[in-house]
């Protein structure tokens, strides 16, 4: 969020005193992330730096438990959360949950650019995270993939208010006149999604551990050039390719998705899971914005002007409804080309 939690800075470091043994720690508020429903801080201690997390409600259990069970296996580039005195790897505060984790000195991949050899350095980050186990401990308590069904609630209630006008103010006017504008894109955004969901389920795919958040604003490049994955909020078993949509074709050079691939192994890519999570992007991001713009309270200025930006910018060119297109487009040619083959 860019905006400060309704939270006394005093309140969380005395919560930081106590739960986790931090000395004199004090805080730094930092406007970053796209999540409305969590805060960032760095925190100082002389014994070091942390990052820590405020999220209003309760913790994402998977979000906590995975990044630890990654770290486990030896995928040391997964940023993990440090454990409380108590052992639980969060402390409450009112309705907020506190995380705190190592901090990184560097930047995102969003700010720089990673070389040839990181990309494939990052590729094989990614293969160890999709070839690590998963036991059933750790299972029963990660969200499974369903598919065809996340935010369409949130996008009906979108356009039912849109269609009764029971909505004001600047931001939600401009971002309704881009939506009834738009109302074609939407749908068959929609409709494409809803049926290559249908596919997805009756395909039945091998389900991994993904990130599923894995953009480049969650990659961390530290000052001595080593990759971090950072926020697992989004954490769930699911197709490879819910993970390796963020890296193929999505406004990436040949040379970056080549080496990208090298790391990762040239295993075989399908198309069909590629194409199905590209709209599956575009239906969150569609409900993510109205759902900020025209259902959510409370949002600051800086948060409602930053939600119209972005949800403008999902129908510029190759931006995410473009990229889902051309590979809805690349799964036509290649069935078409299988079909031509085999007949």
């Amino acid at each position: 969020m860019l905006e400060r939690p309704k939270l006394a800075d005093k309140a969380i470091i005395a919560k930081l005193q106590s739960e986790f043994e931090l000395l004199a720690p004090t805080l730094e508020f930092l406007p970053i992330g796209n999540d409305a429903r969590a805060w960032s801080f760095r925190v100082e201690t002389a014994a070091g730096e942390y990052f820590l997390k405020l999220r209003r409600g309760a913790p994402k259990l998977a979000s906590l438990i995975v990044p630890r069970h990654l770290r486990s296996c030896g995928v040391n580039n997964v940023v993990a959360p440090i454990p409380a005195i108590s052992g639980r790897l969060h402390a409450r505060l009112e309705d907020f949950a506190l995380m705190l984790y190592p901090y990184i000195q560097g930047e995102s991949e969003w700010a720089m650019a990673l070389t040839a050899a990181q990309w494939r350095e990052w590729g094989a980050i990614m293969r160890s995270i999709h070839d690590a186990p998963a036991p059933a401990e750790l299972v029963q308590d990660v969200p499974r993939e369903v598919f065809a069904v996340k935010w369409l609630e949130k996008i009906e209630r979108v356009e039912e208010i849109l269609s009764r006008g029971a909505y004001d103010g600047e931001v939600a006017d401009a971002v309704g006149k881009i939506w009834r504008a738009k109302s074609d894109v939407i749908e068959l955004a929609r409709s494409r999604y809803l049926s290559l969901g249908r596919r997805m389920e009756k395909k039945s795919p091998d389900f991994v551990l993904c990130h599923a958040d894995i953009h480049t604003a969650n990659i961390i490049i530290d000052d001595a050039g080593a990759l971090h994955i950072v926020d697992w909020d989004e954490t769930l078993l699911a197709p490879k390719e819910r993970d390796l949509m963020f890296f193929i074709n999505d406004g990436r050079s040949v040379d970056t998705t080549d080496a990208f691939l090298a790391g990762y192994g040239h295993r075989s890519v399908d198309l069909l899971g590629l194409a199905y999570y590209k709209y599956d992007w575009v239906i969150q991001e569609l409900g993510d914005y109205g759902e900020r713009v025209f259902l959510a309270d409370g949002l600051g200025r800086d948060e409602l002007a930053l939600a119209q930006r972005e949800f403008a910018r999902l129908f510029a060119a190759d931006d995410v409804i473009d990229r889902a297109h051309r590979a809805y487009a690349n799964l036509l040619a290649s069935e078409s080309e299988a079909d031509a083959i085999r007949g």
